[in-house]
């Protein structure tokens, strides 16, 4: 368009309509019709009386503000800092894009915007009837105002100062709180807008303030701008939109969650092809989305959409497996009505004919959606869009204003990952040879078995990388690594060993029986739990936890109180301080919907499970002697141009004193050395850690610190997965179970910890070391050293003639089936599973159970050092007696 014809555009919008010429036959189409100058229309009614009043009355209103305000130094506190607007300035704010830093401050990624917005440089890509509709609903007189508008911002400063919500104010006004101010209802929020606008209109032309407002303004369903909203809503370009989807967009800016286009609904069974067309939305079926489960109706209707090709196959495949939950998109009825009391304003302006109207108002809505072309990203950057938002929502912003500044920002999110330690990570999750069995032809396309893991800095509760899958495809993926899982034994080092060494009355010499039975409360009787060594020994506590014996960890937290329901509150509690937030409590009584019972919280058979992020920040806990810090993602963010928004203060907490901690830190370095973690060693560097496996080996973890970093692995088989005729498909067996998880735990620490000084745990003051020998507790000049805390000491000498130091070079998994006795370890409550989760207690594989527990007199065992399980003593011969429970 040449410049003398943007000239003569320029001024014919500028023109008004007067009450005479609004005949329908007078009018000619929207394209082309244009008001009528105001001259023709105000010259002949605005006599010098009614000026000399008008001016009178806008000096007082002036005044009156100025004095009130000025009174208060609001003015002057409201102005400081204020910046220098022009196009530039503007275009700047339009355009920029929020970045995601690594800890180094290089970039990690951009805010991916997938339709969020999509700027257009020139108003003729805009069209008028959207520009008429803009001026008609939010600024009437914006062709002959300065910027602000006084006759509404008298009403906007009555409003405010009555406490009710403001209106009146212009687009320019507008602008500046989209662009430079913020959302926040205040006079001194108004003044910096008046002040903006004023400069605005000094400096940048009608049409840009015109074209700054349609780039940015957010019309609901996460599209923000003219084009993002044209193509989100009706697959059209901005510059073709009619004149009812133009007044549809303006009646959506107004309250978008009150006023947008459509609303979601279920599929019912009778929808037809031309019912459903362009008219579909998916929504992944996360637990942070709160959606209903797709009923039978709606299941079925997947294979419709399918035959009538309105869906591919991959969504087909992931509408059945229910990981994508399909809605339509139904006409909002307060939309049409918002709709027409626009284009009311826009006949009553000029904009449109009589003819126009009743054509638009009685049209009825009509969506038509884009295909869906969401962006892959990272589940790095999914976890720092999640937190972000929910930082700037503490600020006090609403979600949908916190969702606006990260994907309309620009915002500096300098987050706590090293780039280094990511890199590594997701190098090692690229390497399949790290996990066997691994089928990636699922009719879901999901690969399995599937895996995650977080590492972090303890001592400040940073993440310095996190994966959460393997071949992560799109954005809002489920997220393993924030997804809870069943955590099996290594829950047992949190819930209890903790707190029982806390006492001070237990100690790592303390021994109790592996032996099944002889349990101190009656439901634990009647649980009766299998073994997962031989179960007819007597282990230190040591020991216990270094071969991860489910009977002794039962035994053990049933002498954390005095009763069964006093032993479940103690654990309770110390998961709770151990930032577990996922523990299902319920003090009605009924265990079987509840974490309050042993086998959820010894052997970590519970309801919901823990996440792998939450299971480092547990660890870590220990490995920080004994604080726990919030994990955290982000140090700060920033406005584009430097200016603090957010600065990460990560709560943190006691859990126990670092006497404890250390001890407990020395019982899981027994894990690794002398127990089922063995593959978890780098070198050298100390490793402290836990091992888990649930029933069949479907779930495994290790979990595990060095004296630098904790890191969480999880690997299993997605559970619930459904096949493409919506049947589950049976998870798999880990592969090497807890050995695998430990293996690759490993992989990915070993090249972190390669440069790094080999350094020690560091002990407390108040804890020094005893040898004794791991099976009975007792003491033993053979024996391994082992943390006691002053006061307390090994109770007695070693019964047991140790022949050499004691080792063992034979790799264990504690999920190997042991003889120890026969009958299930599911309390009777819990006899039937549910049909995507093991909610039995895990680790409890047991077959051919031979021996049925209890007391055990005046055996001989001889270990011949080649049992999987090294469940026997280690090359000893004695007569063995079961102590008292």
């Amino acid at each position: 368009m040449g410049r003398d014809n943007r000239d003569d555009r320029n001024k014919i919008k500028r023109r008004k309509v007067s009450s005479s010429d609004r005949k329908p036959t007078a009018q000619t189409s929207s394209t082309s019709s244009k008001p009528r100058n105001k001259k023709n229309v105000s010259s002949k009614k605005s006599s010098g009386r009614f000026k000399g009043v008008k001016t009178v009355a806008l000096i007082f209103l002036v005044l009156a503000v100025v004095a009130v305000a000025a009174g208060s130094g609001v003015i002057f506190a409201s102005l400081r800092n204020t910046e220098t607007i022009n196009k530039a300035y503007l275009d700047k704010k339009t355009y920029q894009t929020t970045e995601i830093l690594y800890a180094d401050g290089n970039l990690l990624a951009k805010a991916k915007t997938a339709a969020k917005k999509e700027p257009l440089n020139d108003i003729s890509k805009i069209s008028i009837n959207l520009q008429h509709a803009l001026v008609a609903a939010e600024d009437e007189r914006f062709y002959e105002h300065n910027g602000v508008d006084f006759k509404g911002l008298t009403r906007s400063i009555v409003n405010t100062v009555m406490g009710n919500q403001q209106g009146g104010s212009t687009i320019p006004m507008q602008v500046s709180k989209l662009l430079i101010t913020s959302q926040e209802q205040s006079i001194s929020r108004k003044i910096k807008d008046i002040y903006y606008a004023l400069e605005m209109s000094k400096s940048v032309s009608k049409d840009d303030i015109l074209l700054t407002y349609l780039n940015n303004f957010y019309a609901g369903r996460g599209l923000y701008g003219a084009q993002a909203a044209a193509q989100g809503y009706f697959s059209v370009d901005a510059a073709g939109l009619s004149i009812g989807q133009s007044a549809l967009l303006m009646a959506a800016t107004n309250n978008p969650s009150k006023y947008s286009p459509y609303i979601p609904e279920k599929l019912n069974g009778t929808e037809n092809k031309e019912d459903v067309e362009n008219k579909l939305i998916f929504y992944t079926n996360t637990t942070e989305d709160n959606l209903d489960e797709p009923t039978s109706v709606e299941l079925q209707m997947i294979d419709k959409l399918y035959s009538w090709g309105l869906i591919e196959s991959d969504t087909y495949s992931q509408l059945k497996a229910e990981t994508l939950v399909v809605r339509k998109a139904v006409p909002r009825e307060a939309a049409k009505t918002k709709q027409r009391a626009i284009l009311a304003k826009m006949l009553r302006l000029g904009y449109i004919t009589q003819a126009e109207y009743d054509k638009a108002a009685a049209e009825p809505i009509e969506i038509k959606l884009p295909k869906s072309a969401e962006t892959v990203v990272s589940s790095v950057e999914d976890y720092v869009y999640e937190e972000a938002v929910k930082a700037l929502m503490e600020q006090g912003y609403t979600k949908e204003e916190a969702q606006n500044m990260y994907y309309n920002g620009g915002l500096r999110i300098y987050t706590t990952i090293d780039s280094g330690m990511q890199k590594n990570l997701e190098k090692q999750y690229e390497n399949d040879s790290n996990f066997p069995n691994t089928d990636k032809s699922r009719p879901d396309g999901i690969v399995q078995p599937q895996s995650a893991m977080v590492i972090m800095d303890y001592r400040t509760g940073q993440i310095k990388s996190l994966i959460g899958g393997r071949y992560v495809k799109g954005k809002r993926t489920l997220n393993r690594a924030t997804n809870p899982e069943q955590p099996g034994s290594t829950i047992k080092p949190l819930s209890v060993y903790t707190p029982a060494i806390d006492t001070l009355k237990t100690t790592q010499s303390t021994a109790f029986s592996d032996a099944r039975g002889g349990y101190r409360f009656e439901k634990n009787q009647k649980w009766n739990p299998k073994t997962t060594t031989a179960g007819f020994g007597t282990m230190s506590t040591r020991k216990a936890l270094a071969k991860s014996s489910n009977t002794i960890a039962v035994k053990v937290a049933e002498t954390l109180g005095d009763s069964y329901s006093e032993c479940v509150d103690v654990m309770m509690d110390y998961l709770d301080n151990f930032g577990i937030t996922t523990l299902k409590d319920s003090k009605t009584g009924d265990e079987s919907n509840s974490d309050r019972q042993f086998p959820s919280l010894v052997l970590g058979g519970m309801s919901y499970g823990i996440s792998p992020l939450e299971m480092s920040a547990a660890y870590g806990a220990l490995a920080n002697g004994g604080v726990y810090i919030e994990p955290t993602v982000f140090t700060t963010i920033t406005t584009f141009d430097g200016n603090l928004l957010v600065k990460a203060n990560p709560k943190e907490n006691r859990v126990v004193s670092e006497d404890v901690a250390y001890v407990i830190t020395d019982m899981l370095q027994a894990v690794v050395t002398e127990g089922t973690g063995k593959k978890a060693s780098i070198g050298e560097m100390p490793v402290a850690g836990k091992t888990g496996t649930t029933n069949n080996g479907y779930d495994c973890w290790f979990v595990g610190y060095t004296p630098y970093y904790v890191a969480a692995t999880y690997i299993g088989d997605d559970a619930g997965t459904k096949d493409t005729s919506g049947n589950i498909i049976p998870r798999r067996s880990v592969e090497g179970t807890s050995g695998t998880a430990a293996a690759l735990w490993a992989s990915v620490m070993g090249p972190i910890h390669e440069n790094l000084t080999v350094a020690k745990f560091t002990k407390p003051d108040g804890v020094y070391f005893a040898k004794i020998n791991p099976t009975d507790g007792g003491t033993s000049s053979y024996g391994v050293s082992a943390a006691f805390i002053d006061g307390t000491s090994p109770s007695r000498a070693s019964s047991y003639q140790v022949t050499q130091p004691q080792q063992n070079d034979v790799e264990e998994d504690e999920s190997t089936p042991d003889n120890s006795g026969d009958g299930g370890n599911t309390p009777p409550e819990e006899e039937t599973p549910s049909e995507d989760q093991d909610t039995t207690p895990p680790e409890d594989n047991t077959n051919n159970d031979n021996n049925t527990g209890g007391n055990i007199g005046n055996e001989t065992i001889e270990d011949n050092n080649n049992n999987a399980n090294d469940s026997t003593v280690d090359n000893i011969t004695d007569t063995i007696n079961t102590p008292e429970d």
